[in-house]
């Protein structure tokens, strides 16, 4: 049988969220695979690991490209030197250039099926709409809320950033013709789903997994201070500061707070976060390390007595959050509780109540209760174990071959491959 072609800037042994999911998944697949990548550029992710395994119904495919444009073009000419070997061609975002690559096939091949894979919002996606992407004045700009049309300030701002308007006109025509021409458009929560205004009929929600196999298990080791641990990436809009001036007040309230519990963070965080920590003299009992590799950062997870996640806060664009981080699939594999700050509106914020997971606003006053009722009190969630499971690589790889795979492959036919 013919193999699949996934056309993928991000795979491992590079070390991002992307490669992670998309790894995962394939592996687990019953078909056999492709993946075009590359490993010269390493910018947008956490390095490399050298400890993958090996998958047998994978083949990875490096090219010699050092930037997604030029990546793009060799992309193009490899499918076209082996177009008959693929019965399918999926592409993943991010980066959206991935779908450069697909939008091209298409039109070079009408009748090759097409899976489009949607990592993150592409176009308007909060994080720029929050960092200036976009035109603040316009009045298709949800951070405009006046609602005023200022014609002399958005020629200013015009004028000033030549390089964001191409760069948001490019994501715009990426974004609408994917969605209009792929066949199949993949979506890794309900949220995004709705965000991006895709077409339900061509829409299938397939989910972050886990391996358990890659989880490590761990001792639980009596030890006298509970242990809270967050991995991945924080920044100046995913911020850690309503968790750290929680912990500020709890400490006032509750002095021997250094001497219960320890504070883990595996990964960026913002300057400003950093400062707080060391200002307000909670580095004795909050700790941030510098990133680690993805096994290690399993294993740190693994070892917690509770995981700790943060969403950024979206509200000024959004009122549901449409992101669902690819960690949250391995902290369900590990089966321990839960303490996550997030948008109560969102397809990820209904997943981690379903899950058990301890759910709060961005409340300072609300985070400060929870902790001193987890830490103070001996609060400990009931966890949904069968809800988690669903999100293990097996269940997931199989919808994906049911709900994808099969049906495009053998429309007429949905038999085993």
């Amino acid at each position: 049988m013919k193999r699949i072609l996934v056309l993928a800037w991000f795979y491992p042994p590079l070390n991002s969220s992307e490669a992670v999911v998309t790894e995962k998944l394939l592996g687990a697949s019953r078909f056999s695979y492709d993946v075009f990548t590359q490993s010269g550029c390493e910018a947008w992710s956490y390095g490399r690991e050298s400890d993958w395994p090996e998958r047998a119904n994978v083949r990875r495919i490096c090219a010699d490209a050092k930037s997604p444009e030029a990546w793009v073009d060799e992309a193009l000419r490899f499918f076209l030197t082996h177009r008959e070997d693929y019965a399918l061609v999926m592409t993943r975002s991010m980066p959206p250039e991935c779908h450069r690559v697909g939008l091209r096939i298409k039109a070079l091949c009408p009748a090759l099926p097409w899976v489009a894979s949607f990592g993150d919002p592409i176009w308007r996606n909060p994080y720029d709409l929050l960092g200036g992407l976009y035109d603040p004045y316009s009045l298709a700009n949800p951070l405009n809320h006046e609602c005023a049309l200022r014609p002399a300030r958005q020629l200013l701002w015009s004028l000033r950033h030549r390089e964001a308007r191409r760069r948001a006109r490019e994501l715009a025509v990426i974004e609408t013709q994917t969605l209009r021409r792929a066949d199949r458009l993949i979506f890794n929560n309900v949220s995004e789903l709705r965000y991006m205004n895709a077409d339900p009929v061509r829409s299938v929600v397939i989910r972050h997994s886990f391996d358990r196999a890659l989880i490590p298990t761990v001792s639980d080791e009596p030890r006298d201070r509970l242990r809270f641990v967050f991995t991945g990436q924080l920044n100046t809009l995913r911020c850690a500061r309503p968790l750290l001036e929680a912990l500020r007040r709890l400490r006032m309230d509750r002095p021997a707070l250094p001497e219960r519990a320890e504070f883990h963070f595996f990964g960026e965080m913002a300057d400003a976060d950093l400062a707080y920590i060391l200002r307000e003299g909670l580095d004795d009992f909050v700790r941030v390390h510098r990133p680690v590799s993805y096994r290690q950062s399993l294993a740190e997870a693994a070892g917690a007595d509770w995981l700790l996640h943060i969403d950024a806060e979206l509200f000024a664009v959004t009122a549901e959050n449409p992101f669902f981080a690819g960690k949250l699939a391995d902290y369900f594999g590990t089966g321990k509780p839960i303490l996550a700050l997030t948008m109560p509106r969102g397809d990820a914020a209904d997943c981690l109540r379903r899950a058990g997971a301890v759910v709060l606003s961005f409340s300072v006053n609300e985070i400060k209760q929870a902790l001193d009722r987890i830490i103070f009190g001996g609060f400990l969630p009931r966890t949904d174990a069968a809800f988690r499971e669903g999100f293990s690589s097996q269940a997931v790889a199989r919808s994906f071959d049911e709900q994808v795979v099969i049906p495009l492959l053998c429309p007429s036919n949905a038999s085993e491959p």
